[in-house]
């Protein structure tokens, strides 16, 4: 009897241990950090949470303790007040700023080192400079992009003067900043405009992006393009398909079986309904096509993925966020149901035709969508440094993309802003200046959608939510944490008066479980899931916001 009940004691101390492990920390908001502070969240180093936050002008990294306390406060005097972009990336008690500023009609590039401490360790140093840029031009010349096992790094710069001939510029880079070789590329498409996006680098230092040349009385032209890591090889495939309207390209390289994966929502016809998936695969070894397949939605698929009667228009409002590469040689994708509507019209997914990929196949997404996850995003109104939406060419002929970084917890970073379009909440209404009064944003269902290797789908699970809100959308959608359990999808729902944040993960047998909700006890709250950073195995920064100012919360999950 005593046994049993000790065993009983156990459990219930077990449960209680369980629940107390997925919780969250708060720090302050500081008096000095103002509405429209732009951030970014660095990661851990030494045991704290670094947190970069630019103030009018003014750059400081801000450490965390574990109790999400503020232990110290550096200025960094060494930046310029006006700068081009910023990124940063972390090894292991160092942390590197690269940053773009413009002198006269000079763009530089720089690199300075900080401590442990967040001190500058020497002077920064000039990595690269681009000329005859136009005074005022904001232009974000350079480009850092690192692989997936963090070995590779690789900075680069694309000029677009002349676009029947993009020149690109890559110079590889050790850690701090040495350069390993440098390789000057040549994209030439016979007097034909092209335009380049979604590039990634594998883990032999490979450069891969996706390529679409116009020309006239017919679709322009999409192919991958290769380029070897010294540069001595460029390689141009296209991705060739007669029948079908692709829409929302995304590439993804699969380095434990050494392919590049191109995929796209497809339809029939012209603004049709989304029939399927397209998937054109690469391999790396051979330097060739493998695999080229149109994977149709069943009934049954639509039918998961939706509530409504109609299964035609199941997936007309889904859109790719993640593609993961499984270890079968298939991949995951990940995408998400969302909508937008005002008071007088609601909005598809052709409507969004000149402010992103939708219905165009060949007006590609920016790498990581600077303008945020959603389509309504892609209007035009982009955010601190950005370029337009319709291509790589920008001011001076030289092509930036966003400041965002897909790394995860142990790489590149990404500037938060308040909403994903630019400083303030009025311009989180794209069709403010149409005369609508309002907008509702609304994100719904997110679809996991499972292939094998032939690209074939196999599988399709939900994570069944629903969220909405008005002129702003930076508190809808969710984020993710990867361990070793599997994705965890962490998104902020309220109801009756309750605000959680309600987490889900998806296990390495591919069941979805339900994780215990973190309950929110702040009533005056709103927080930004899809802002959320992962800093350690079970540990993310999640921002929030109270009275139009910044603050931020320790996450930590089971």
């Amino acid at each position: 009897m005593l046994k049993s009940f000790l065993s009983f004691i156990a459990f219930i101390l077990a449960g209680l241990q369980g629940v107390a492990a997925q919780s969250y920390v708060m720090s302050g908001i500081e008096k000095t950090d103002k509405g429209q502070m732009q951030y970014e969240v660095l990661g851990k180093v030494e045991g704290r949470y670094w947190i970069y936050k630019n103030n009018e002008g003014v750059s400081t990294i801000a450490q965390y303790n574990d109790q999400m306390q503020l232990v110290q406060q550096n200025d960094l005097v060494f930046l310029p007040k006006k700068l081009n972009a910023i990124e940063f990336i972390t090894k292991s008690n160092r942390v590197y700023a690269f940053y773009q500023f413009q002198a006269a009609t000079t763009v530089y590039a720089m690199v300075a080192e900080l401590d442990e401490k967040g001190q500058l360790v020497g002077t920064p140093v000039i990595v690269d400079t681009a000329e005859k840029i136009r005074p005022g031009s904001n232009a974000k010349v350079f480009n850092l992009i690192e692989s997936q096992d963090r070995s590779k790094l690789l900075f680069f710069s694309v000029n677009t003067t002349n676009a029947a001939s993009i020149k690109i510029k890559t110079m590889a880079l050790s850690t701090p900043f040495a350069m390993l070789n440098e390789a000057k590329i040549s994209i030439n498409s016979q007097n034909k405009k092209s335009q380049l996006s979604d590039f990634a680098l594998d883990n032999k230092g490979n450069l891969f992006c996706l390529r679409n040349a116009e020309q006239p009385n017919a679709a322009p032209v999409v192919s991958l393009l290769y380029m070897a890591s010294d540069g001595s090889e460029v390689i141009e495939t296209p991705i060739v398909n007669n029948s079908l309207v692709l829409d929302d390209i995304r590439l993804k390289v699969n380095n434990a079986n050494g392919t590049v994966i191109v995929n796209s929502f497809y339809a029939t016809e012209k603004k049709g309904n989304i029939e399927g998936m397209y998937t054109f695969i690469w391999d790396i070894a051979t330097k060739q096509n493998s695999i080229t397949n149109a994977s149709r939605f069943t009934d049954a698929l639509r039918d998961a993925v939706t509530d409504k009667r109609n299964l035609k228009n199941a997936f007309d409002d889904f859109y790719f966020d993640q593609v993961q590469p499984n270890s079968d040689g298939g991949f995951t994708i990940i995408a998400e149901a969302a909508r937008t509507n005002s008071n007088r019209n609601i909005f598809s997914r052709w409507d969004f035709f000149w402010g992103g990929p939708f219905y165009n196949p060949f007006i590609f997404s920016y790498w990581n969508r600077p303008f945020g996850f959603y389509p309504w995003g892609r209007f035009g109104w982009g955010g601190w440094g950005m370029m337009g939406p319709w291509g790589w060419g920008g001011l001076g002929g030289w092509g930036g993309w966003g400041m965002m970084g897909p790394w995860g917890w142990g790489g590149l970073g990404g500037w938060g802003i308040m909403g994903p379009w630019g400083w303030n909440s009025w311009m989180m209404n794209p069709f403010a200046n149409f005369g609508y009064p309002s907008v509702t944003y609304t994100a719904g269902k997110v679809a996991i959608l499972k292939f094998d290797a032939n690209a074939n789908i196999q599988s399709v699970k939900t994570i069944d939510k629903q969220q909405s809100d008005v002129n702003v959308d930076q508190f809808i959608g969710y984020g993710t944490m990867n361990n070793a359990a599997g994705t965890n999808f962490l998104y902020y729902q309220k109801s009756k008066g309750l605000k959680q944040i309600v987490h889900q993960q998806l296990n390495a047998s591919g069941s979805i479980v339900m994780g215990s909700p973190i309950v929110l006890k702040e009533k005056q709250l709103e927080w930004m899931p899809r802002s959320l950073k992962q800093v350690s195995e079970k540990e993310a920064i999640l921002p929030y916001q109270s009275k139009g100012k910044l603050g931020f919360a320790k996450i930590t999950i089971q």
